[in-house]
């Protein structure tokens, strides 16, 4: 039998992260077979992970991602939905603020 690509994946991101003591980057971007498990794996094992890309990683359920973003604080998690929070966080403390009137 042989192993799916996804499983494939999700154990090298594993072993990335067990055997890559000094990694600090990992952009898996456009990676559509990485899973939930497999970057939860990568940010658990990895202890000196800063930052994982993980753009149009479909298989990556945002609800997985918005709460490895809690559990590990010291790791930019990249996702469409997480850089526009930022985005948006960082207009907010310069000073902008939304439009809140309405058109007549």
């Amino acid at each position: 039998m042989t192993e799916s690509p996804s499983l494939s994946l999700s154990l090298a991101l594993i072993a990335i992260g067990q055997y890559s003591s000094t990694i600090e980057t990992v952009d898996a971007g456009w990676c559509k077979e990485i899973t939930d498990q497999g970057a939860t794996q990568i940010a658990k094992s990895s202890k000196s992970l800063r930052y994982l890309g993980l753009m149009r990683c479909d298989k990556v359920n945002e609800e997985t991602v918005e709460r490895l973003v809690l559990q590990y604080p010291h790791i930019v998690f990249s996702t469409v939905m997480q850089d526009c929070k930022r985005t948006l966080e960082r207009a907010y403390q310069m000073g902008w603020s939304p439009n809140t009137s309405t058109a007549s």
